[in-house]
């Protein structure tokens, strides 16, 4: 198991540096974090990429941290995913110390036709 985990640590941080070459070119005036923690955000900016070693990637910058995240995907992944995250207001993931995307969650604002259920004193 140990052995597994290092090879995906490795693959991880191999995938760091393709996706830092792709986001200094979709965005050379911004200067990304790259310090080695974990962490969690909103996302400001997402990218579904596709780079010249045949490797999708989704990408994203977090909101007002100066930092960015990514996942390993693939095309089936994203007709599952895409238009969820892109249809999303807010889309919140959370990484590991190589900035890959660990976890998840979108917020889909939702009308309630009746409102919140409230509290009726029933005269007896």
């Amino acid at each position: 198991m140990e052995e597994i985990q290092m090879d995906e640590t490795q693959m991880e941080a191999s995938y760091l540096e393709e996706v830092s070459e792709i986001l200094g070119q979709l965005k050379p005036q911004l200067s990304m974090e790259r310090g080695l923690k974990n962490g969690s955000g909103r996302v400001s900016e997402s990218f579904f990429v596709f780079n010249k070693k045949g490797r999708y990637f989704w990408i994203v910058i977090l909101c007002g941290r100066g930092t960015f995240a990514f996942k390993h995907i693939t095309p089936e992944w994203i007709k599952i995913y895409s238009n969820l995250i892109l249809s999303s207001p807010i889309v919140f993931v959370e990484w590991n110390i190589n900035h890959y995307i660990t976890d998840w969650a979108v917020e889909q604002d939702k009308v309630c036709k009746y409102g919140p259920k409230e509290d009726k004193v029933r005269a007896v």
